[in-house]
């Protein structure tokens, strides 16, 4: 499933609505459309990830000090006049100066859309070295490979509702 959600943060109004319609019209979810870094930190909180277009100057927070607080799983495009953008020293973000028309916006929110998290990634560390134990038991007592031992606990979890990391337990058990 890919992620849709967009939140939009200027410091107008007027702008904000506008870039939410265009991003609800090319299919996104405006998960929120805010008007200071403030509200926007806060409508972050709730999520994992998702696409932020925001301009760059807000009456709360520098741009710089927000993308430093922005959590990993958000991509970030940042629209402004270009002495404006030149000012916004991050490498975290995607730069468009004005004006810029919605077709090429659309191009850019499509570009950098998050990935899903793999349920892999979603794993606690603890759960992944479980798992990574059993399949080495596997792979020493029973001559799999490392994808058949994979394969091998992934298809059990499935079949008993079972999560990998409490079939890696039973093996190892």
């Amino acid at each position: 499933m890919i992620n849709n959600d967009v939140f939009i943060a200027f410091s107008s109004k007027k702008t904000a609505l506008s870039v939410a319609r265009i991003a609800v019209s090319a299919g996104f979810n405006a998960a929120a459309a805010v008007l200071t870094a403030g509200a926007l930190k806060q409508k972050l909180s709730y999520y994992e990830g998702g696409l932020i277009i925001c301009g760059c100057e807000f009456s709360d927070e520098n741009i710089n000090e927000l993308v430093q607080e922005i959590p990993e799983g958000f991509n970030i495009i940042v629209i402004g006049t270009p002495d404006k953008l030149a000012y916004c020293d991050s490498s975290r973000v995607t730069k468009l100066a004005v004006p810029i028309n919605s077709g090429e916006l659309i191009c850019y929110m499509d570009m950098l859309r998050p990935e899903p998290q793999s349920a892999h990634s979603r794993r606690s560390a603890q759960d992944r070295a479980i798992i990574d134990k059993a399949k080495t038991l596997l792979i020493r007592h029973y001559n799999m490979t490392e994808p058949q031992a994979h394969r091998f606990i992934e298809k059990k979890s499935m079949e008993t509702g079972k999560t990998m990391a409490e079939i890696a337990r039973k093996i190892l058990n």
